[in-house]
């Protein structure tokens, strides 16, 4: 993250990985909390951008622009030419293999606490799958780093688990919306539920589908989402 100009997402994910690298003391991550907030690595990610990071150490991205329709943060004080740009979105496009990978551990990571304060255990993992067991109930959940590579073919579904599909939240909101016209009915028809991971906010939330599992339910930031997509979305493609 030494790099004067860097792509939002890269950003986002890389401070996930750095947080989780400092493997940090309980004292630690206390004190960061009292800093930043609950969720450490977003409000570490927050700081970044408001030009007031936590460490002189650490870079003040304050300003932004568009480079080929992705968000890219530096420093206002600096002065940087087309060439600097350019190369920027370039080490982004190299860096992207590797990011996915990043992306899966956030995604993993934020996953396993969330379940672990609804009162679930891990019982088995894979690199994709997850079955998750509390008293009298189990979840299974499959990861994929983008919504746009859903594909309900490649989704196992146990009639004895709820089935959850994680996906990550993305840039704009167009491949969320054609997933749930085109196909989310078909999903809830299966009994597959879609949450969506908000790295930005450290939460997790339903897209597509409903728990009836109350612990977690109050583990959502937004709990009523999937019910208000369906409503804004469902109306205007049925008109």
């Amino acid at each position: 993250m030494d790099r004067g100009i860097i792509a939002r997402c890269e950003l986002l994910n890389r401070t996930y990985d750095f947080v989780r690298a400092a493997q940090l003391s309980p004292s630690e991550e206390d004190d960061l909390k009292r800093l930043v907030g609950e969720r450490v690595a977003a409000g570490v990610f927050a700081k970044l951008l408001s030009g007031t990071p936590i460490s002189f150490d650490l870079p003040r991205l304050d300003t932004y622009t568009l480079l080929n329709g992705k968000i890219f943060h530096f420093n206002h004080a600096e002065k940087y030419g087309k060439q600097d740009f350019d190369n920027a979105y370039c080490n982004f496009q190299a860096a992207i293999p590797e990011l996915r990978t990043v992306l899966r551990q956030n995604m993993i990571d934020l996953l396993t606490e969330f379940m672990a304060e609804a009162g679930y255990k891990v019982a088995e993992s894979s690199s994709r799958s997850f079955g998750f067991e509390a008293p009298g109930r189990r979840a299974d959940c499959q990861l994929f780093t983008s919504v746009r590579s859903l594909n309900l073919d490649d989704c196992r579904q146990d009639s004895e688990a709820d089935y959850i599909i994680l996906v990550p939240s993305g840039d704009n909101l167009e491949p969320f919306m054609k997933l749930f016209r085109e196909k989310g009915a078909k999903f809830e028809a299966a009994g597959i539920q879609i949450w969506v991971v908000n790295l930005e906010q450290g939460t997790i939330d339903p897209f597509i589908g409903y728990t009836t599992d109350l612990d977690i339910y109050r583990q959502f930031k937004n709990p009523r989402l999937a019910e208000m997509v369906r409503s804004t979305w469902g109306s205007k493609s049925s008109a």
